[in-house]
């Protein structure tokens, strides 16, 4: 298994890296993302229970920006057994793995929010337990082709959540105040 508990000074760096990005003191709907640079794509959650996607997203991210994935659990304070590194050498194994201890929040031990990013925070993903929704953010100066098809292939684009806030779905409600903290 290609699984490995990311602690001490190895999340010390990635929390101060994600730091430059995300504002883990926020929530959604509203924006979490520090600055401005950034495409938007949204996503159902949990995201970890769609396995299939969840290894897509891996395995075009190892691809595209050359770097582990990073799994966050309970937001960015240094709690041990809260985060992970998945290389995507065997997502076979190692995305099930990580779906099955993230159906018991591995025995209680962690929670929301959750984030998901490349090594370098050249995109990041965030999820909360107050929104049906969550959020991908990947800066436009460090887009990769196949990641950027990736996304609009397999996640809801700023577009397509504009849609589904002009209906009356309770949905809509969601996606209208993320509409308006993600399209300013």
């Amino acid at each position: 298994m290609t699984v490995s508990e990311v602690k001490d000074r190895d999340l010390a760096l990635l929390l101060d890296r994600l730091s430059g990005v995300i504002n883990l003191d926020r929530d959604l709907p509203v924006n979490v993302f520090v600055g401005d640079g950034f495409l938007y794509w949204f996503f159902e959650r949990p995201l970890l229970c769609y396995v299939e996607i969840f290894a897509g997203l891996i395995l075009n991210s190892v691809s595209s920006f050359k770097s582990d994935v990073f799994i966050k659990f309970s937001g960015g304070g240094p709690l041990e057994n809260s985060c992970f590194s998945i290389d995507g050498v065997d997502l076979e194994r190692d995305a099930p793995w990580l779906s099955r201890r993230f159906d018991s929040f591995f025995d209680g031990v962690v929670g929301y929010p959750i984030v998901i990013c490349d090594g370098a925070c050249s995109w990041v993903a965030f999820e909360s337990a107050y929104e049906e929704f969550g959020v991908i953010a990947v800066k436009k100066s460090e887009i990769q082709d196949v990641f950027y098809e990736f996304l609009n292939s397999n996640f809801i684009s700023i577009d397509e959540l504009a849609e589904l806030a002009s209906g009356s779905l309770p949905e809509s409600e969601i996606a209208k105040a993320l509409i308006s903290a993600y399209c300013k």
